[in-house]
Parts: structure tokens; C-alpha cells; sequence
């Protein structure tokens, strides 16, 4: 455990440790990890991303990068907060990663370098339409995650993450239930966000090659 997170529990490797999620990733290209988190964690972590929403941390969520960067509420609804080391919850999400990112390197070698997340709040009717996480041009996101923060999700509310394949057929349909840990490839792995009749929350991140100068990270 931190130091900087007495009180927290302690954000421990999932039974078995990560080998279930890096064959996953191996063999289909994306992981699901139901419980990846207990729920006194990421109710921890939901409850600080409300804090900071309250107090205006978070800012209109953006397609694209460089030159391109646009806010696009038809494809991309929502807002963002970048996690930092003065959030006690997500730096402690932080170095849990830090633990998945050695693990990936370790099984897959893959040579990532870091990681960040952001905060991400979708209200009522939002969705994130079909897309892949690596920007042309760019080979700096190699394995993307999302943990979902949303307690008691109805399984007629909407807001599944939908994978699809590489003959567009979906893959994967996936509530977003608090707790649970998606991990997928970041090139090529199609996914969108469906429209939800709730809010959702959640935490979008990264791992990332080396020398991509990520915006906000852990080593």
C-alpha cells in the first residue's frame, strides 16, 4: 500500500494475479475483469470524481489530437478530468496500474512506459460512438482500460461498451457495472460507448510506448 493512502484498502492483483487478463489480451485482444477493484475502492474513486465535478475539475471531453482536437457532443458526449497526484483515490488507481503495467511488460512484452486516466462523466442520453483509441499518426496508446464506477446498473438502462470485431460483427456487449476492469488493444479494436438512460461514470487510461510523453502518468 502507498503511503500517501492510509485509510484506503489495500488495491491488491486479482486472484491468480493478471494471467488470466494477458492470455485474453493474447488470444482475443481485449479482457474483461469483473471485481477487478473491491467496492469500497471504487466506490472511493467515484465519490472523489463527484467531489471534483462539483468543484469544476472536469472539462467537455475531445476527439483527436494535435491540430485535429475538436469537441464533438455527437460523437463524443460527456466531460473529463484528468487524474493527478492530488487525488488520493486516483493516485492510489495509479500505482495499481503501475503494478498491471509491469505485469503486461513482464507476460506480453509489450515495453510500456507509462500510463494515465482521466475521470470521465457521461450524463443522461450521451454516447462515445464507434472509434479506436490510437490517434493516426500516432503509435503512443498501445493498451487502453476502462473501469466502470456505477453502482446498481439496471440491465435495461443502456451504456454497454460494444467491441467489435475485425468484420465490424460485435464481439463483446458490456454493462458498465461498478468494479469492473476492461483491457483491450488500443490499434484496430473498434468499441464504442451505447446511449445510457442514467449518468455514467467511469475511467478511461492508457498505457503507453516509450517516449510518447504522456500527459499525466506513472512509472
Amino acid at each position: 500500500m502507498h503511503p500517501r493512502h492510509a485509510g484506503w484498502p489495500v488495491l491488491e492483483d486479482p486472484p491468480g494475479g493478471w494471467k488470466e487478463a494477458t492470455v485474453a489480451l493474447t488470444e482475443q485482444g481485449y479482457a474483461v475483469l469483473p471485481g477487478a477493484l473491491p467496492e469500497l475502492a471504487w466506490r472511493g474513486l467515484r465519490t472523489e470524481a463527484g467531489d471534483l465535478f462539483e468543484r469544476d475539475a472536469f472539462r467537455a471531453a475531445r476527439v483527436g489530437r494535435g491540430d485535429g482536437v475538436r469537441t464533438d457532443g455527437p460523437t463524443r458526449g460527456g466531460s473529463v478530468c484528468w487524474l493527478d497526484g492530488s487525488m488520493v483515490a486516483g493516485e492510489a488507481l495509479m500505482v495499481w496500474m503501475n503494478g498491471l503495467r509491469m505485469a503486461l511488460n513482464h507476460e506480453l512484452f509489450l515495453g510500456l512506459e507509462s500510463f494515465e486516466a482521466q475521470y470521465a462523466k457521461y450524463p443522461v442520453g450521451a454516447a462515445y460512438e464507434a472509434h479506436v483509441d490510437r490517434h493516426l499518426g500516432s503509435t503512443a496508446r498501445v493498451v487502453s482500460a476502462v473501469l466502470y464506477l456505477n453502482a446498481e446498473w439496471p440491465s435495461d438502462a443502456g451504456g454497454e461498451l460494444v467491441i467489435y470485431d475485425a468484420k465490424q460483427v460485435p464481439c463483446l456487449m458490456l454493462s458498465p457495472c461498478g468494479g469492473t476492469l476492461v483491457l483491450f488493444m488500443s490499434a484496430g479494436t473498434v468499441h464504442e460507448a451505447k446511449r445510457a438512460s442514467r449518468e455514467r461514470w467511469s475511467i478511461a487510461g492508457w498505457f503507453r510506448a516509450p517516449g510518447s510523453g504522456a500527459l499525466r502518468s506513472v512509472r
